[in-house]
């Protein structure tokens, strides 16, 4: 039963029915041991096994939403310096790496103006690829504006298309809003990226109408994976923890579904998580360093600490996920990746 329902997403469309039979289906590991390999075939074949370095400057911009959501506690972060933001994206390119993306918190009033001295500061000094997550927080004059700025790529982090589910776990902030920063972005030729989170209370049934959502934007060129954790100064402290095998199962349906889109993981992964990611079909973007403000804070064993200014240290995630990356026989390196689209081809 299983095969057949491969063989469909093999030589034709896929229907949701399908992709969700073949996501539930996926929870007996003999099933995902199948559509693994298919889907690691659908990403070599289209977007080959060699991997690109990204890295990331977060918390560059408090969040502004009210009520902020309830598993996430972004609400209490403070500003970020455009000085000290300079300085990060010297050090990230002094790593080698040629993009970064910026991210923090959103302003459904506009964060316009301060999103467009960001990247002024860092194009004063830099010509570093530069894509941008500050959720719904720009008018349609900042958008073209980015667009005339080189912006790499637009993110807007959707974590659930449920507006039920949204509403429930996001009361201040808008689905709507974000929906129509997405067709904006396709309207006016500008790269998407966007996160899904898994695990926040989603059905199978959400999954699949997320990515079917997702997989006919011309300009998506990244969906990255969010898998959830609690914090304890949340109301969600005491929701569970999702388990790396949901984020696998469902990153392999969305490669099925999006041959030619990057899928990556997102926060609440750990370096660890990368290589069932990648035996899933994920690719083929990888972090490679990102910010931290706390002083002196390896999140993981194997990576590095670099000091940027005060409050601000770099984690460089190279040395931990590089062996990994090789291991599984992949390469790795800061070339910029293919633009969206292209020919799509399936095993």
């Amino acid at each position: 039963m299983f095969e057949s329902l491969l063989e469909q997403a093999r030589s034709e469309e896929m229907t949701p029915e399908v992709a969700l039979a073949i996501l539930q289906g996926a929870r007996d590991p003999a099933n995902a041991i199948q559509l693994f390999g298919l889907a690691s075939e659908v990403r070599d074949q289209n977007l080959g096994r060699h991997l690109y370095w990204t890295a990331g400057i977060s918390q560059v911009i408090p969040c502004r939403i009210v009520p902020r959501c309830r598993y996430c506690t972004y609400y209490a972060r403070s500003p970020f310096s455009l000085d000290s933001l300079v300085k990060t994206a010297k050090k990230i390119e002094e790593l080698g790496l040629r993009q970064l993306h910026l991210s923090g918190g959103s302003n459904l009033a506009g964060y316009d103006k301060e999103i467009l001295d960001m990247v002024a500061a860092i194009r004063s000094v830099s010509d570093i690829e530069i894509e941008i997550n500050l959720g719904a927080s720009f008018s349609a004059d900042t958008v073209r504006e980015l667009k005339r700025l080189r912006a790499l790529a637009i993110s807007i982090p959707l974590e659930t298309t449920n507006e039920e589910l949204f509403r429930a776990t996001k009361p201040g902030d808008s689905l709507p809003a974000k929906k129509e920063l997405i067709e904006l972005c396709e309207a006016e030729d500008i790269p998407i990226r966007t996160f899904l989170l898994i695990g926040l209370g989603e059905t199978d049934a959400d999954r699949i109408a997320d990515l079917f959502y997702l997989k006919d934007f011309q300009q998506l060129s990244l969906v990255a994976f969010s898998r959830f954790q609690p914090y304890s100064d949340t109301q969600f402290a005491d929701h569970p923890r999702c388990s790396p095998w949901e984020v696998a199962i469902t990153i392999a349906v969305a490669r099925l579904l999006m041959p030619t889109v990057h899928l990556g993981l997102a926060a609440g992964n750990r370096g660890d998580d990368l290589p069932l990611a990648l035996l899933a079909g994920a690719g083929n973007k990888v972090g490679a360093a990102m910010l931290s403000r706390t002083p002196g804070q390896s999140p993981e064993p194997g990576t590095e600490v670099i000091k940027v200014d005060e409050g601000a240290y770099l984690v460089n995630k190279m040395p931990l996920v590089t062996p990994y990356i090789h291991a599984m026989g992949f390469t790795v390196g800061p070339e910029l990746p293919p633009a969206p689209g292209g020919t799509v081809t399936m095993p």
